[in-house]
C-alpha cells in the first residue's frame, strides 16, 4: 500500500442508485478490513477519469471502483497516461451496474457486499487492455478498455440501453434494446486488415473481446482469455432477423461461434473501414465510430481479484 492508501470511486447512480444506498455499508466493510483509503462520489459522465487522472496525480496508485462497467471504463482511462498504465497502480472493482459483465469471467463476486469484503486480501493479477483510434464528432480520438468493445449492431443497442431508466440491471434493458434496435438497424459493409490479411463484406457487427461477456449475461467471446496478450475478434456477418433471433440464445450459451455466419478469429490489432456510418461502444459506453483500428496493450494493468 503506498503512503496515499487507497482511492475509492462510487459511482451513486448506478444499478438504479443501488451503489449509492449500499454506500455507507460498503464503507464500513472496506473500513472493517483495515482499508485506508479516500472515497469520491462521481457526480456527472466521465467524472470518474477525472477523479482517478486527479488521485494519479497526488500520488494514489491503489484504486477501487464501486458501480458497473461503465465507471470502471471511465476510471481505467483516467488512469492511462501517454498510452500506459504505471506498474505500481491497480485496480479492485466492486460491482454494481446495468450489466456488471466484466467481473462474470474474473472471479470477482458479483454480490458487491462480498466483493468489498475480499478487496484487502486479493491478489493481483496482470492484465490486458484493449486500445481504440477512431473518429469522434470529425476528430481522431483514444479510447481504452478491459472487457469488450464493438461496432455495428450492439453499439446502437447500447445507445438505447443508455437511453433507458437506470433502475432497470442486468438482461432486461440490453434485450428490450435489442428487439427495439432489430427492427430498425441495416448491416453495415466493412473492410477489416488484420495480420496482412484482409475480410470485406456485409456485416452486423464486428465484435473485439479482450474478456468474454457483454449486454448483461451474452457470452460473446467464450475463448477469449485478458491475459493471453491477443484479442479476440467475433464477426456477425450478413444476419437476416430471423437468423439474429435465433442465435441469441445461443450467444447466451456460447454456442454462437459454430454458426455459419458468424467466424472468429485472435489478433494483437485489426482495422475497420465501414461505407456506411458505424458507431463503436466499447464496455457498453459509445466511444465514436469507424473508422478505427483496434489493438491489445499486453500485461497493462494491475486488477486485484
Amino acid at each position: 500500500m503506498t503512503e496515499r492508501g487507497w482511492k475509492v470511486i462510487i459511482n451513486p447512480v448506478s444499478s438504479g442508485g443501488r451503489s449509492g444506498k449500499l454506500w455507507p455499508e460498503l464503507e464500513a466493510i472496506l473500513r472493517q478490513s483495515g482499508l485506508v483509503f479516500c472515497a469520491e462520489l462521481t457526480e456527472r459522465p466521465w467524472h470518474a477519469a477525472e477523479i482517478a487522472r486527479r488521485a494519479l496525480d497526488e500520488g494514489f496508485r491503489e484504486f477501487v471502483v464501486v458501480g458497473g462497467d461503465g465507471t470502471v471504463h471511465e476510471a481505467v482511462n483516467g488512469l492511462v497516461v501517454e498510452g500506459a498504465i504505471d506498474p505500481a497502480v491497480s485496480l479492485s472493482i466492486v460491482p454494481g451496474g446495468t450489466g456488471s459483465d466484466l467481473v462474470r469471467f474474473l472471479g470477482v463476486s458479483r454480490d458487491p457486499l462480498k466483493a468489498a469484503q475480499a478487496v484487502a486480501a486479493s491478489a493481483v493479477r496482470r492484465v490486458d487492455i484493449g486500445e481504440i483510434r477512431c473518429q469522434r464528432d470529425g476528430r481522431p480520438h483514444t479510447r481504452y478498455f478491459v472487457n469488450v468493445a464493438g461496432l455495428g449492431f450492439d453499439s446502437e443497442v447500447c445507445a438505447r440501453v443508455n437511453r433507458m431508466s437506470k433502475r432497470l440491471s442486468g438482461t432486461i434493458p440490453y434485450l428490450s434494446s435489442l428487439v427495439a434496435t432489430l427492427f430498425s438497424y441495416r448491416n453495415k459493409d466493412v473492410e477489416l486488415e488484420f495480420d496482412g490479411h484482409s475480410i470485406s463484406g456485409r456485416v452486423n457487427s464486428v465484435v473485439v473481446c479482450n474478456g468474454q461477456y457483454f449486454g448483461g449475461g451474452m457470452w460473446i467471446g467464450p475463448r477469449a482469455s485478458a491475459d493471453d496478450g491477443l484479442l479476440d475478434v467475433v464477426l456477425l456477418k450478413d444476419l437476416n432477423t430471423l437468423e439474429f433471433l435465433y442465435n441469441v440464445p445461443r450467444v447466451y450459451k456460447g454456442t454462437h461461434l459454430t454458426h455459419p455466419k458468424v467466424e472468429s478469429f485472435r489478433t494483437t490489432e485489426i482495422h475497420v473501414q465501414a461505407r456506411q456510418r458505424m458507431f463503436i461502444q466499447a464496455e457498453g459506453e459509445l466511444v465514436g465510430e469507424a473508422p478505427a483500428t483496434f489493438r491489445v496493450l499486453s500485461s497493462a494493468l494491475n486488477l486485484r481479484v
